[in-house]
C-alpha cells in the first residue's frame, strides 16, 4: 500500500501545474499591456492588438508546455484542463462582469489562448514520446 504522501503527489502536481500555467499567462499578459499602455499616446490600436495576439499565442504555448511539464503525466489532459480553466475564467469575466473591449477581442483572446495551450501540451507530449522511444530503443539513436 502506498503512503498517503505518494497518493497525494499527483493531485498536488496537477494543482501546481495549473497555478504555474495561470501565473505564466496572466503575468506576461499584464506586463505586456502595462508596458504598452504606460507611455503617453499609447492606445489600443490595431497594431498593438496584432502584436498582443502574436505574443499571446507565444505566452499561451509556453503556459501549456509548463502545465504539462510540471504535472509530469498526461500532458494533453493537463493542457486541456488548463484550457478549460482559462475558458471558464475569461468567459465569466467577459460575459458576467463585462469587458472594456469589444466582444470579438475577448473571443479572439480565448481562441488564441486555447490554441496556444493545446499546442504547448502537444509539444510536451511529443517530447515525452521521443524520450520514451530513445530509452526503449537506444539502437535507433542518430550517430
Amino acid at each position: 500500500m502506498k503512503p498517503f504522501s505518494q497518493k497525494l503527489r499527483p493531485i498536488l502536481l496537477t494543482c501546481l501545474s495549473l497555478g504555474v500555467g495561470y501565473l505564466t499567462i496572466s503575468v506576461t499578459t499584464a506586463l505586456l499591456y502595462g508596458v504598452w499602455l504606460s507611455g503617453e499616446g499609447h492606445a489600443l490600436t490595431s497594431q498593438f492588438l496584432a502584436f498582443a495576439a502574436i505574443s499571446g499565442l507565444g505566452f499561451s504555448t509556453l503556459s501549456g508546455y509548463l502545465v504539462a511539464l510540471v504535472a509530469q503525466r498526461a500532458p494533453i489532459a493537463h493542457a486541456a484542463g488548463f484550457a478549460l480553466m482559462l475558458t471558464l475564467l475569461w468567459g465569466i469575466s467577459t460575459f458576467l462582469v463585462g469587458a472594456a473591449e469589444p466582444i470579438f477581442v475577448s473571443l479572439l483572446n480565448i481562441a488564441i489562448a486555447l490554441t496556444g495551450v493545446m499546442t504547448g501540451g502537444l509539444m510536451r507530449l511529443l517530447q515525452v514520446n521521443a524520450q520514451n522511444k530513445a530509452v526503449l530503443d537506444p539502437a535507433t539513436e542518430d550517430s
